[in-house]
């Protein structure tokens, strides 16, 4: 998954997500993420990072401003052990999250399980859709693309903060 990525895709191979088990805990009667929730969180924002700097020709406003299609496949030990949709939630979230996204724009998903005793991981695609591409109404109605929200640019803001860190 290491060949050269298309302008409005973004292709990662990340760690899997903790079990949803592990994802929230309670602290005070609230639910919270879990620190192993944060830490997969981290992880997806540094290799996001990663990957924009690897893609510079990449414009993260292409994903911002457009509908998204989002696929993972989950590579487990056992095709027993974990339920197909307990990671996605979390890795949609810290996907949509590290590139300042609103995960509202992922109007389809695209999920599937295989076993890899040796190499656990997930490999995840979010493709960003053409208008040309999308039709979000039923049958028989009007063919238009629906406005899309503002989106806020959160995610500049924390990339140039991390660069003067450095």
């Amino acid at each position: 998954m290491d060949e050269p990525s298309p302008v409005g895709e973004l292709v990662l191979v990340l760690p899997l997500p903790p079990s949803i088990n592990h994802q929230y805990a309670t602290v005070q009667g609230r639910r919270v993420l879990s620190r192993a929730g944060r830490e997969f969180k981290r992880l997806v924002v540094e290799e996001v990072e990663n990957w924009l700097d690897k893609y510079p020709q990449v414009d993260v406003a292409l994903f911002q401003h457009h509908y998204l299609t989002l696929t993972i496949t989950f590579f487990f030990r056992s095709a027993l052990r974990r339920d197909l949709d307990g990671g996605l939630k979390i890795a949609q979230d810290a996907l949509c999250e590290a590139l300042g996204v609103n995960d509202n724009l992922v109007i389809e998903i695209h999920l599937s399980k295989r076993v890899d005793r040796y190499s656990p991981r997930m490999e995840v695609q979010l493709t960003a859709l053409t208008a040309t591409s999308v039709t979000l109404e039923a049958e028989g109605e009007a063919h238009s693309i629906p406005p899309l929200p503002v989106q806020l640019d959160s995610r500049a803001k924390r990339r140039r903060r991390r660069k003067q860190r450095s």
